[in-house]
């Protein structure tokens, strides 16, 4: 009887806790996951085009357009660079490309890397804070050089599927359907 008592008990204090912690407390995340933790708001970057890159069709306004409609489907707000710096941890969300053409095979061998970058603070130091990146996903590519900002923007929608996949991960209250949006570019 004294047993069976202490396992009522037991199962009452289980089920507390859980409520009071809710499922987030329990679910196991990386780091990576972690660092998208509670972001309302962020800046967007696109770096790494060149001359040469954008007369193949790419153009940075396109993919900060993207950016911006995908963080706005997450419930993320798209805030300037300068607004950035003021938010906790000055988030920034952004697109970097690095294209190489080969000459002789009319072709570009490319690298896209979607990160997210904010402030941190080193656990041996509280005082000092830097800026690294917490989130980061990339894809290597090669591609004819007509096909180019197709292929860079595939890659862009897919690095930025991930993203949206460990935001709502770490973010449970996003919308399932937020984590995958069909427009493109």
């Amino acid at each position: 009887m004294r047993m069976k008592r202490y396992w009522i008990w037991g199962v009452i204090a289980a089920a507390s806790i859980t409520g009071f912690l809710g499922a987030k407390a329990f679910a196991r995340l990386t780091e990576k996951q972690l660092s998208l933790s509670e972001i309302k708001a962020a800046g967007v970057l696109v770096q790494g085009l060149t001359e040469e890159t954008e007369k193949t069709g790419l153009k940075a306004e396109q993919i900060q357009a993207y950016l911006e409609e995908r963080l706005k489907a997450l419930g993320i707000r798209v805030v300037s660079q300068e607004e950035a710096q003021q938010l906790a941890g000055s988030p920034v969300v952004y697109v970097n490309v690095s294209a190489y053409r080969r000459d002789r095979r009319a072709a570009f061998v490319y690298h896209i890397n979607v990160g997210l970058q904010q402030q941190v603070t080193l656990v041996r130091d509280k005082e000092i804070r830097t800026t690294s990146i917490t989130w980061t996903a990339g894809r290597l590519g090669y591609c004819p050089a007509s096909s180019f900002a197709q292929s860079a923007r595939k890659t862009t929608e897919y690095l930025m599927d991930r993203f949206s996949e460990d935001y709502a991960v770490a973010n449970p209250d996003v919308k399932r359907a937020a984590r995958k949006t069909g427009n493109k570019q």
